[in-house]
C-alpha cells in the first residue's frame, strides 16, 4: 500500500497536542500548576485574613476556588499557543512538503520531497493510534509517523492494513475517535 500526503502546520499542531495529551509529565504539571495557584491564593487568603483584613481574604479565597476550575480552560489555550510557536520554528521546512509511506512486508518507507527516505521495521513500531482526523503510528524511538485521514483516498484500507500491522507484529491498535485536547 502507497499513501502520498502533505502535512500542514495544524497537522503538526495536532500530533505535538495528542502527544502533550499521553505524557505523563505534561498531565503531572497541569496538575501541579492547578494545585499550586489554588494553595498560593488559599495562603494569601489566609493571610489576609490572621491580619485582619477579612474583606481581602475572602476575595483572594474566592477567586482561588474560581481559579481551581477554570484554570484548566486557561491551561487548554495557553499550550496550544505554546505548540502552535514550537511547530512554527521547529517543522517549518516539513510544512507543504509531499510525503509518500509505502507499506511493504515487514517494513515501512517514508520518503519525503527534497528531504530523503527512511526505512522502518514493523517491528520498531511500539502502538498505533487513531483519532477522529488522523492516524499515528508511535516508534520506540518516541517519534511519531502522522497520516491525515483528509489526504487519503480510502481510510477504510489503511485503517485494515495499519489493525493488520498491529496483530502481526503484536502492539496495540488504540482508537480514540472522540479525542479531542482539553
Amino acid at each position: 500500500m502507497e499513501l502520498k500526503y502533505t502535512l500542514t502546520e495544524n497537522d503538526y499542531l495536532q500530533q505535538q497536542l495528542y502527544m502533550a495529551s499521553k505524557s505523563r509529565l505534561v498531565n503531572n504539571q497541569r496538575k501541579k500548576s492547578r494545585i499550586l495557584v489554588f494553595i498560593v491564593l488559599l495562603g494569601i487568603s489566609l493571610l489576609f485574613y490572621m491580619i485582619g483584613n477579612k474583606l481581602i481574604a475572602y476575595y483572594l479565597a474566592g477567586y482561588g476556588v474560581v481559579c481551581f476550575f477554570l484554570y484548566p480552560i486557561y491551561l487548554k489555550f495557553y499550550y496550544q499557543r505554546h505548540y502552535r510557536k514550537y511547530v512554527k520554528e521547529n517543522f517549518k521546512n516539513r510544512i507543504g512538503i509531499i510525503s509518500t509511506l509505502l507499506f511493504k512486508e515487514d517494513i515501512l518507507e517514508a520518503y519525503s520531497e527534497n528531504i530523503g527516505s527512511s526505512k522502518v521495521k514493523f517491528s520498531a513500531f511500539e502502538n498505533i493510534s487513531e483519532i477522529k482526523d488522523y492516524f499515528f503510528i508511535a516508534l520506540k524511538t518516541g517519534v511519531s509517523i502522522m497520516i491525515p485521514k483528509s489526504e487519503v483516498i480510502d481510510v477504510e484500507s489503511v485503517r485494515s492494513e495499519l489493525k493488520m500491522i498491529t496483530e502481526k507484529i503484536g502492539i496495540n491498535f488504540i482508537s480514540e475517535l472522540n479525542w479531542k485536547w482539553k
